[in-house]
């Protein structure tokens, strides 16, 4: 007789198995209890499939965990060592999901089904509930970046600046440390890997190397808050959105932000940011960096070099590089452009003859500034907005072009 009041109230992984002992299934639930509960409810409310398991169940075996990414893994090892008849029948006949780390010189990391595992792989699983499996891998990412397609470009994508990503020639060896961390997690050996993690903290700072002890303890601090409570996997993952998922939502906010004081502002869809780079009383250089619908568009970067001053003045050579590009309607129309500074930098820029929406952003406090007439508008948005995001890519972006064309030329001369 089962006693589904012995059945705990927390959360964890429940195990059922047939007289003779052996394991029929396998699940995971936040409440035990609640969850065992419902498999022996009234007849009628059950499939025919559930109907059929319930009635082979003679026993019920449970373990308790403290997070949603303890019980995924848990889950999926016990599915693996037992291959319960009922977690495929119950499955409908289609394929669980595995997670697989190549043995690449740089390994990656994806999910794929049972049919597409690659013979020369390390693979993790099987795991029933596939959209887990796609938050867990998301949480790993921003926790560890890893790749997960081959040949990255040689500049850094839009995942290197979500720092979802490695970056074009991360060293081999601190990368493979990388993915030795994810294998402990998918493995379940969450205590060594925060020992670890905590031990190579201790060390780094003994030896001053701060900015790798830094590293090493927001690691610790985010794999500490994942396995700390359930629900908290789901929690971290949600403000870590990949690009595709970012992009409209991006352009969105940042028209909802800006048309209250931008009436002339219909749409968005071409932004154009500008940057100035200068090294003491030569080479002053400007850049323009491009996206099209919240997507950088390299091949439309521009570079100017500055013709009509030869002394530091950010605003007059802003205003130059701004003007010059306006001359070149073939580039196309921007909707908005973006000028890297705040008041001054805005001013020099608004006083061209154009009808083109214009505001900054000023580094200090990533404030966006806007001139309207003869006042200002500033506007602090939420370090975690997608908006502000795009605009801190299109300034990096425009930065880093300016200060690669400044070299080039510093090189030649």
């Amino acid at each position: 007789m089962i006693d589904l009041k012995k059945i705990p109230s927390t959360p964890g992984v429940y195990i059922y198995k047939d007289k003779t002992g052996k394991i029929i299934y396998v699940g995971k639930a936040i409440n035990l209890k609640k969850r065992v509960t419902q498999y022996f409810q009234r007849d009628d409310a059950l499939g025919p499939k559930t109907k059929s398991l319930v009635s082979k169940i003679h026993s019920i075996q449970t373990k308790t965990v403290d997070s949603e990414l303890q019980a995924l893994v848990l889950e999926a090892s016990l599915i693996k060592k037992h291959l319960p008849h009922y977690n495929s029948l119950l499955k409908d006949d289609r394929s669980y999901t595995y997670i697989v780390i190549t043995k690449d010189k740089l390994p990656l990391v994806y999910s794929t089904h049972q049919s597409n595992l690659p013979e020369k792989a390390f693979s993790y699983g099987p795991f029933p509930d596939a959209s887990a499996v796609k938050s867990l891998l998301k949480t790993l990412r921003r926790i560890f970046p890893y790749y997960s397609k081959k040949h990255h470009p040689t500049r850094k994508c839009l995942y290197c600046h979500l720092k979802l990503c490695p970056g074009p020639s991360p060293d081999p060896k601190d990368y493979k440390k990388t993915i030795s961390y994810i294998k402990k997690i998918l493995s379940g050996k969450f205590s060594l890997l925060q020992r670890q993690l905590k031990k190579e903290m201790q060390s780094a700072s003994k030896v001053q190397a701060y900015e790798s002890a830094l590293i090493a303890k927001k690691q610790l601090d985010s794999l500490n808050y994942v396995v700390s409570g359930w629900k908290n996997l789901n929690l971290l993952f949600q403000s870590v959105n990949l690009p595709q998922d970012l992009q409209s939502s991006a352009l969105h906010e940042l028209y909802s932000v800006l048309k209250p004081y931008l009436p002339q502002l219909q749409t968005l869809n071409r932004l154009e940011c500008f940057d100035i780079s200068q090294l003491g009383h030569k080479h002053f250089v400007g850049s323009m960096s491009v996206s099209l619908n919240a997507s950088l568009r390299t091949d439309q970067y521009r570079q100017f070099k500055i013709r009509s001053k030869q002394i530091p003045d950010d605003q007059y050579m802003i205003q130059e590089v701004v003007q010059r590009r306006l001359k070149h309607p073939e580039w196309g129309q921007p909707q908005l452009i973006i000028v890297d500074g705040g008041k001054p930098q805005v001013s020099a820029a608004t006083n061209i003859n154009t009808n083109i929406p214009i505001i900054g952003l000023a580094k200090r406090e990533e404030t966006i500034v806007i001139k309207i007439g003869y006042s200002w508008q500033e506007i602090k948005l939420p370090k975690n907005s997608n908006a502000l995001r795009l605009l801190q890519l299109l300034r990096d972006e425009a930065h880093r072009f300016a200060n690669k064309y400044r070299k080039k030329l510093q090189k030649i001369k």
